[in-house]
């Protein structure tokens, strides 16, 4: 009997654990359907939500998807604005790196933004009417603006505003702004070489954007004008400004600073080419010597860019930081301190002893 009884009780120390096991195993389902049901809540909250926003991206490719193609054709057709593959990759990085700032902006949706999506609306029309496609461009990234002031807000707005506009060096100029400004440009250019080039004894005449020297007649081409170094200066000069934590128009100093180095690095180029065809002949205008030319003139260009932007953060820091500490507000030391008189009898309270 007594045998039994022992049995018995060992059967049921051990199925108890088993039970134990089943119970647990029972809570944690429980738990796992309480805290699954408000990611389902979460879920079916934000499916309104994501299926606006495809109905919102499959407009803007319907409207905006032939707009964008010729963009690309542009980039391909054309080197001057090769560089448009990189401006948009660019401003997704700048989107990425600020993610974080953009998810704790406050979400204020304005009504101003309906304002801008209609004056978007009115460019495609107009520009799509008069076959000018720069204002269908640039409609496109005035769009993009407005529809983040009106869907999320003036702050959000303003996190988002540098890589938009940085788009719009991607967008090629119209052809009646291009063409007035690269006669001009090989005109200075010209000028500029002429100037360089009497400077160390050779005789030259400018007339036009012809160059002409004993040796011969050097033409400054429409793609020596500048336009291409000029916007990767513009681009380099807004990504330098807009990373330089300074105030607004330090910033602005420092974009607005390539334009002119621009131009003279441009006309270093060329005046390089009248050198090499002074002294090496006419074979020295092109080829390998004129593209490692014009690429050690734009590297030099960069390093002075460069120290005219650590003049500007000198200046600012400067404007800025707080005078010298006095001797008075300096680390004290034993002559620093007066002799305190205290009544005779008494000694100082020590830091263990009762508050009265």
């Amino acid at each position: 009997m007594l045998a039994m009884a022992l049995c018995g009780k060992a059967n049921n120390l051990l199925h108890r654990p088993s039970r134990i096991v089943l119970h647990s195993h029972a809570m944690k389902s429980l738990d796992s359907e309480h805290s699954a049901a408000p990611a389902r809540a979460i879920s079916s909250r934000h499916v309104p939500d994501l299926i606006g926003l495809v109905i919102l991206l499959a407009a803007l490719a319907a409207t905006y998807g032939p707009v964008l193609v010729e963009l690309v054709r542009d980039w391909i057709r054309d080197p001057n604005y090769s560089h448009g593959f990189l401006i948009p990759l660019v401003s997704a990085y700048f989107l990425w790196r600020n993610r974080q700032e953009l998810r704790n902006a406050l979400v204020s949706p304005s009504i101003i933004g309906v304002g801008g999506v209609l004056l978007a609306a009115a460019m495609l029309i107009l520009g799509t009417a008069g076959a000018e496609v720069f204002t269908q461009r640039v409609s496109f990234i005035l769009l993009l603006a407005s529809l983040v002031l009106f869907l999320q807000g003036w702050r959000r707005l303003r996190v988002v505003a540098f890589p938009l506009a940085f788009l719009l060096l991607a967008i090629p100029l119209p052809y009646v702004i291009y063409y007035s400004l690269t006669a001009p440009m090989q005109a200075l250019a010209a000028k500029c070489a002429v100037v360089g080039l009497k400077g160390i004894g050779v005789p030259a005449i400018a007339q036009g954007n012809i160059i002409h020297m004993p040796q011969g007649s050097l033409e400054v081409a429409e793609a020596c004008s500048g336009i291409r170094s000029l916007y990767a200066f513009l681009a380099v000069g807004a990504l330098v400004a807009y990373s330089t934590s300074i105030p607004l128009w330090g910033r602005l100093l420092i974009f607005l600073m390539t334009i002119p180095l621009a131009v003279a690095g441009n006309a270093v180029r060329v005046w390089g080419s009248g050198m090499g065809a002074y002294l090496i002949g006419p074979e020295a205008t092109g080829g390998t010597i004129h593209e490692l030319f014009g690429l050690m003139v734009f590297a030099v260009s960069l390093g002075v860019f460069v120290l005219i932007r650590k003049a500007v953060r000198s200046l600012w820091s400067s404007g800025t930081s707080s005078p010298s500490l006095s001797s008075a507000s300096r680390e004290p030391t034993r002559d620093n301190f007066a002799p305190v008189s205290r009544p005779a009898g008494k000694s100082p309270r020590s830091n263990n002893s009762p508050e009265s």
